[in-house]
């Protein structure tokens, strides 16, 4: 099963989910949260409280997380 990147224009992540994503304006992927609330939702690093476009950075697209490795 191949991942594919998902536009944000098209479809979010359901909320408190982890996962990858691209960037408009920077060139490396990174792990995110996404949360959302009644004022719209954010994409966040990690367990960081401040989101993404606090930094400059701005998310264009997602994947979801592949399963961890189990030998």
């Amino acid at each position: 099963m191949k991942a594919e990147w998902i536009d944000i224009e098209q479809e979010l992540p359901k909320t408190d989910t982890y996962v990858l994503v691209s960037f408009d304006n920077y060139s490396l992927a990174d792990i995110a949260r996404y949360e959302e609330d009644e004022e719209g939702g954010a994409f966040y690093p990690g367990d960081e409280e401040k989101s993404y476009a606090s930094f400059g950075l701005f998310v264009n697209a997602w994947m979801p997380l592949p399963e961890p490795y189990r030998p």
